[in-house]
């Protein structure tokens, strides 16, 4: 039965939403377009605090085996895969196996390196129900602080980000201030005038937008929180809440290809690009086009997770 709030079966139609425009977001910044730097700056925050809105608090011990067989076995999966597909494009070196096995992705090919995120979001999901909800304010803090005080320095580089722990440093306190967005209702503005509403959300998106552009170039996967630490937190904090805030308006409605999007998202996550680098010397550019190539891949990867979602779940960090 669909309830007032969009919410069928206790699913939040908007979330779904929100995942699309997250992963659609993701393979679109991993092609050459002039907007490759903006979507860098808030991207994966955007992603991780929709993975922290939808974390639930279990036991350490549940979340674990939860964690394992949705993250872990589709990191190894994935990895088994483009090991081969290594191997098939002449990439492959002797390290490779020894580098998936520690998590160090920086020595793998660019088809390999986005399974970085597995393993980021395993350590930060074991984190937030290891601690109480205070300590994930501590830990989260101390974690931001960590980043100012080491990136960009010698110690706190990809090539020594061994199971992607510095990654998930650097982002765990997007996925404590998404899980804050649900707790405290966050997501809801308290405005009842409309146009008030959509103001509040223009003007963080754009504030935020223009911070990132102050701070420069963000990758977190190599580390790179742009030049001021702080201000790469505030410019994709404001963005990723405006975004949230925007999308739960105007878009908690239900679609079954959206949702079938929004369940697939780690096999798209893992595998766009071993579509995107074989064929990256004859992609056309520009910026329609980029936008084209990427929403094509998802279309095709979307077959996979329909095929995956009916046969083999794990595919998709599912059991059953």
């Amino acid at each position: 039965m669909k309830g007032a709030k969009g919410m069928i079966a206790n699913r939040m139609d908007w979330v779904d939403w929100a995942k699309t425009i997250a992963i659609t977001l993701v393979v679109f910044g991993h092609l050459r377009s002039d907007f490759m730097s903006y979507i860098f700056s808030f991207h994966m925050p955007f992603f991780l605090m929709l993975s922290g809105f939808l974390q639930k608090r279990r036991p350490l011990r549940e979340e674990l085996v939860k964690s394992a067989k949705s993250l872990l076995a589709p990191y190894v999966i994935y990895n088994l895969y483009l090991l081969v597909y290594s191997i098939f494009t002449g990439e492959y070196t002797p390290d490779y196996p020894w580098s998936m096995a520690v998590g160090l992705q920086w020595n793998l090919s660019m088809a390999c390196r986005p399974l970085w995120f597995l393993l980021a979001l395993f350590w930060m999901r074991i984190a937030y129900v290891a601690l109480p909800r205070w300590g994930n304010y501590v830990l989260a803090l101390g974690c931001g602080l960590f980043t100012w005080c080491f990136s960009g320095g010698e110690f706190m580089t990809p090539t020594h980000n061994f199971f992607q722990v510095f990654a998930s440093v650097i982002c765990f306190p997007f996925f404590v201030i998404g899980a804050s967005l649900k707790e405290y209702k966050g997501y809801q503005l308290p405005f009842k005038n409309v146009f008030l509403c959509y103001a509040v959300i223009l003007v963080q998106i754009v504030l935020g937008l223009y911070i990132a552009h102050l701070n420069g170039f963000v990758n977190i996967f190599r580390c790179r929180p742009g030049d001021c630490v702080p201000l790469f937190y505030l410019a994709a904090t404001l963005v990723s809440i405006g975004l949230i805030q925007l999308i739960y308006k105007i878009l908690n409605h239900s679609n079954n290809y959206v949702q079938l999007i929004s369940e697939g998202t780690l096999l798209i996550f893992a595998l766009h690009q071993s579509i995107f680098w074989p064929l990256r010397e004859f992609m056309p550019k520009g910026n329609l086009w980029t936008l084209g190539i990427a929403l094509m891949a998802i279309v095709v990867l979307s077959g996979l997770v329909w095929l995956s979602r009916r046969y083999c779940p794990v595919f998709i960090g599912k059991w059953n």
